[in-house]
């Protein structure tokens, strides 16, 4: 995190810990988005997150099956609306950044600057780079890297259109990192198939409640009060469940039970000709 700057000319009559407002933020630096700031912090107020610091990243499936969404402005504009949440939580207003197909690129963190080209002009060829199919647990795996000793918490928007088959890797993953600093905002867009996105609730096992699900057709035509109510509907529940139980001083990372290792495919096919032969 970069600190706030600190003028050699600053004044006892501007407190250094005094916040700009978002309005003043958005409106200086990405002007194009300043409507976005009223829904937003309208759910700001209502949840009581307006005082919250914390880590924001995005991170964003470029499988082949999302080919619609990034050519009709779709992943843009999800872009748009999740920065201003960035600039609100974030001590350097960045969007930590992450594309994932088969494989995963974290990019240039995404601010007021360089927003519009968060989505590249040649998306089709990350696309190809990536690979068109999906694995979730490559770019998870980097994201706790990332985020599994950080100070403050971590607020992560992961963007897919569905397709989890690694269904139990995932769950393992999802209960080892619910010791962690990381919440887990998971958000269907024009997809299908989001069966173990909509368990995470109810999935047993886990520290603390550290992921939510929801479906949106489309990004664009939703209206914003709607987008920003679903996506910072259980964030404020985890930010109070990780305040007194070690997940931000490390302490429950460190204590957490070292998960059992899983079978390899080999193995669960020989142990399931053992059964049958009995050998």
């Amino acid at each position: 995190m970069s600190p706030p700057n600190q003028s050699a000319s600053s004044t006892s009559t501007t407190p250094p810990a005094q916040k700009i407002s978002l309005e003043k933020k958005i409106q200086d630096g990405a002007p194009k988005l300043v409507s976005l700031v009223k829904p937003l912090k309208v759910e700001l107020k209502k949840r009581n997150l307006l005082d919250v610091t914390a880590r924001v990243a995005l991170v964003m499936d470029i499988s082949g099956s999302m080919e619609k969404s990034y050519r009709n402005g779709t992943v843009q504009e999800i872009v748009n609306k999740i920065l201003p949440i960035a600039v609100q939580f974030d001590n350097d207003g960045e969007l930590d950044f992450w594309y994932f197909g088969d494989r995963c690129q974290r990019r240039p963190s995404v601010n007021m600057k360089n927003y519009e080209q968060a989505v590249p002009y040649d998306w089709e060829s990350l696309m190809s780079h990536l690979g068109y199919g999906t694995d979730e647990l490559v770019v998870m795996r980097e994201v706790v890297n990332q985020f599994e000793t950080s100070p403050l918490p971590a607020y992560v928007v992961f963007i897919t259109d569905g397709g989890f088959y690694n269904r139990q890797k995932i769950k393992d993953f999802l209960i080892d990192a619910s010791y962690l600093p990381i919440f887990w905002q998971f958000v269907g867009v024009n997809g299908s198939g989001y069966g173990l996105l909509e368990e995470l609730d109810n999935m047993s096992g886990r520290y603390v409640d550290n992921a939510n699900f929801f479906a949106l057709d489309d990004f664009k035509t939703v209206p914003n009060e709607k987008v920003y109510s679903l996506l910072l509907n259980e964030f404020p529940t985890w930010l109070k469940a990780i305040e007194t139980n070690g997940v931000l001083d490390g302490s429950a990372r460190r204590s957490r039970p070292t998960p059992p290792p899983r079978k390899s495919f080999t193995d669960g096919i020989r142990d399931e000709l053992k059964g049958i032969f009995r050998f």
